[in-house]
């Protein structure tokens, strides 16, 4: 899998695109960034995704090379995280098993438990942020 910068510029390559006119596309005033972020001496910012995708003709997923897949393991795992910082582990034995703990005890739950799990507090994240939003000064888009 070729990281972020290198799909960026193989892409701009391909396409006979200049530094300088990625950058004019993009809504940089110079190729300086574009020199930079083709290097990966800085990563590419979130919010210019879709500027870069669309400059170059692509979806952002192929951009990022993030695959629904991925997507759902970087979640699985921001989530096993947030559950450590809580006090909740999630381990898996030797048999397969799914092994919940919390202030020494254990609870044996099922991959099916956790899945359910991701996807409630998926749809309520989505929820806190669309009120977000929806409560918040529009700015731009």
């Amino acid at each position: 899998m070729k990281a972020i910068h290198k799909n960026i510029k193989d892409r701009r390559k391909e396409l006979g695109l200049t530094q300088a006119e990625l950058a004019k596309l993009v809504g940089y005033a110079d190729c300086s960034m574009i020199t930079k972020i083709e290097k990966g001496l800085v990563d590419l910012p979130q919010n210019r995704i879709e500027a870069f995708s669309q400059a170059l003709g692509i979806a952002p997923e192929e951009l990022t090379s993030w695959t629904e897949e991925k997507k759902a393991a970087s979640f699985s795992y921001c989530l096993e995280q947030q559950m450590r910082l809580l006090g909740w582990v999630v381990l898996y034995d030797a048999d397969g098993n799914v092994i919940l703990t919390h202030d020494g005890a254990e609870y044996e739950v099922t991959e099916e438990n956790i899945k359910e799990l991701e996807s409630r507090v998926a749809l309520y994240i989505d929820f806190l942020l669309n009120d977000l939003a929806k409560n918040s000064r529009k700015i731009g888009g």
